[in-house]
């Protein structure tokens, strides 16, 4: 445990300190809440973002997740792309529902999940322009760990800036976790709305 935070460390390090943000979703029943180092702006050529952060519902959920992408700026055929790869690693403990016989209980759970992410401008307004966003992370066996067996994750956001430092969304998440004991524990299903600001 002290080699992967010693890692995360210096993962944060190799980072300048020249930008940075906040990135708060919220549903009826989940918090997400996470720190942008490096934000991406949709105009940049390139370059690589990392977010910390933790997950919460109300069902007692519990995650600590962290995401290293590596993005671009395509242009095709007049419209305007971002596109991006990378990994994520979480770890936490879901909460089981009591069914039948069997009590409420929880499971520790953790994964290093690749994923992908793509963006298309559907306005490209100078002061407020709209994006319309993909993600999707998923791990196998081989990179899951603890109670986990596999872990997946895919999200779909619509966002416009409301000024260049903040920027508003309303988005939908499914995240899901298969463990040793049970198939198909739902983390979160559900839509969300957010905003992230940049420093």
């Amino acid at each position: 445990m002290k080699k992967v935070i010693a890692g995360v460390c210096l993962m944060i390090g190799s980072f300048g300190a020249e930008a940075g943000g906040l990135d708060l979703a919220l549903s009826n029943e989940t918090a997400n809440l996470q720190l942008l180092l490096n934000p991406y702006q949709f105009y940049q050529g390139g370059g690589s973002e990392l977010a910390v952060g933790g997950f919460v519902s109300e069902q007692g959920d519990k995650l600590a997740h962290a995401t290293l992408m590596a993005r671009g700026y395509r242009q095709a055929n007049g419209q305007q792309y971002s596109v991006g790869a990378g990994m994520k690693a979480i770890g936490g403990d879901v909460a089981i529902p009591a069914t039948g016989e069997s009590p409420e209980t929880d499971e520790s759970v953790g994964a290093i999940a690749l994923g992908f992410q793509i963006g298309m401008l559907l306005a490209s307004s100078e002061h407020n322009p709209i994006e319309l966003a993909f993600e999707g992370f998923i791990a196998p066996s081989i990179t899951s760990f603890s109670d986990a067996e596999r872990y997946a994750e895919v999200g779909a956001r619509i966002q416009v800036d409301v000024i260049p430092q903040a920027r508003a969304y309303l988005g939908y998440r499914r995240m899901r976790f298969d463990t040793n004991d049970y198939n198909d524990v739902r983390v979160d299903r559900s839509i969300h709305i957010g905003i992230k600001l940049s420093f």
